[in-house]
């Protein structure tokens, strides 16, 4: 009875002395708040800078497609610049292509090199340092967002960009593949909110050879091909 006596009154001043602790701590609660919103953020959330390198530019005339990976062969590149050009001409939207492994980027170089205005695209095809990254990136003006809305970009990135659909295509495929869809999109009277069937599904295709649709031939025939942080890693903060 006399050792219950003692445990009892222990636990009593054990508690006590618990009770307060959890005093004291909160009487420092505002202390700790103010210390914490005074800190500096840490170094691991800060956004990528954006940098410029315009030795990175090719030299020669001004080309729609900067590939410094080799995603794209030679001659995908020439049907791919041939095709964001006739998109300009015909539905006045500058779409353009980088593919790029950052920090290894023109960066805000391509902003004069391209012109990029209120009605410019560009797509960064960029792994990241792992190769495990989302590949597709898009940097979209405001004058596009009516057509092409955010959800729309967000879809094809997750449609073409995912490394399981690179693994299986290949990089080529993937930005080609991402390019036809912003082509029909862009041509559409009333734009597209997600990435259309025929792309998700060639076989269903309404455009072009559908027992063939990666022979790099235009899948619109007579017709004519979310918004991440590959923009940020161009154009910094």
């Amino acid at each position: 009875e006399r050792g219950s006596m003692v445990l009892f009154t222990t636990s009593r001043k054990l508690l006590a002395t618990a009770g307060q602790s959890r005093r004291a701590l909160l009487q420092h609660v505002p202390l700790l708040l103010a210390a914490a919103l005074s800190a500096p953020p840490l170094q691991a959330l800060a956004r990528p800078e954006g940098v410029n390198k315009p030795e990175l530019l090719p030299a020669g005339p001004t080309t729609n497609v900067i590939d410094l990976k080799k995603y794209l062969t030679s001659g995908e590149r020439t049907k791919m610049d041939a095709q964001l050009a006739k998109i300009e001409k015909e539905t006045g939207f500058k779409v353009r292509v980088l593919c790029q492994q950052y920090p290894e980027t023109p960066g805000l170089a391509i902003k004069d090199y391209w012109g990029l205005d209120d009605k410019s695209i560009v797509l960064i095809a960029d792994k990241g340092t792992k190769g495990t990254s989302n590949m597709l990136n898009f940097n979209v003006a405001d004058g596009v967002k009516l057509q092409l809305p955010n959800t729309f970009w967000t879809r094809l990135q997750s449609t073409f960009g995912n490394t399981f659909f690179i693994k299986e295509n290949g990089e080529d495929i993937s930005i080609r593949r991402a390019i036809d869809s912003i082509d029909f999109c862009l041509r559409e009277e009333f734009g597209c909110a997600d990435v259309p069937l025929q792309f998700k599904d060639p076989s269903k295709a309404m455009y072009g050879d559908p027992t063939d649709p990666f022979k790099g031939s235009n899948p619109f025939g007579a017709i004519s091909d979310g918004i991440s942080s590959g923009a940020a890693k161009i154009f910094g903060p």
